[in-house]
């Protein structure tokens, strides 16, 4: 999130955004090229984890290893996505780094990931079904702790999709209209 937020505020705060408007690109391309290697790198981080996880502190992952990294790829497509917008919105980087915090502190705390997602009253509940950090929790210890049936992870998966043809969209479109 943090990757993607920070490339195109980065590059307004230094004047090189100029520079990138004026070649023969589509806006659409400089999106994609801003967000494939943050995806790259953090496909990388995944993995990395995921073998020391096993090697290291002896945690089974109980499903194919494949899955785990289809799965992180959706899930990094939509934080892309929202790190994205939330770049095209900043003029500088430290309005991108207070972007990211105020979109991650109630994200995670909304997800799932601090207290249970039940326990919560039924608007944060409605407000976490927006954040992807939610589904990727869920499908996470479903895919560590056991064997997560395929309706499963296709049910959860489903809105990680969503979500990241939404907020790449709504990036495109916002980055589109900022150069307009």
């Amino acid at each position: 999130l943090i990757i993607t937020a920070l490339s195109l505020a980065q590059e307004k705060e230094f004047g090189t955004f100029d520079q990138t408007i004026v070649s023969p690109l589509q806006p659409f391309e400089i999106l994609i090229g801003k967000t494939i290697p943050a995806i790259v790198f953090s496909l990388f981080d995944v993995v990395q984890m995921v073998i020391l996880s096993i090697w290291l502190f002896k945690i089974p992952l109980e499903s194919p290893l494949w899955v785990l990294c289809v799965v992180t790829f959706i899930f990094l497509l939509s934080i892309s996505g929202i790190g994205l917008f939330i770049s095209a919105m900043c003029k500088s980087q430290q309005q991108a780094i207070l972007g990211v915090f105020a979109f991650m502190v109630p994200g995670l705390l909304l997800s799932g990931f601090v207290t249970p997602v039940e326990d919560m009253p039924m608007i944060m509940q409605w407000i976490g079904m927006a954040n992807p950090i939610t589904y990727y929790l869920l499908i996470i210890k479903g895919l560590y702790l056991k064997t997560m049936p395929a309706y499963l992870i296709i049910q959860y998966s489903i809105p990680l999709l969503i979500i990241s043809v939404f907020t790449l969209g709504f990036a495109g479109w916002f980055f589109k209209k900022k150069l307009d």
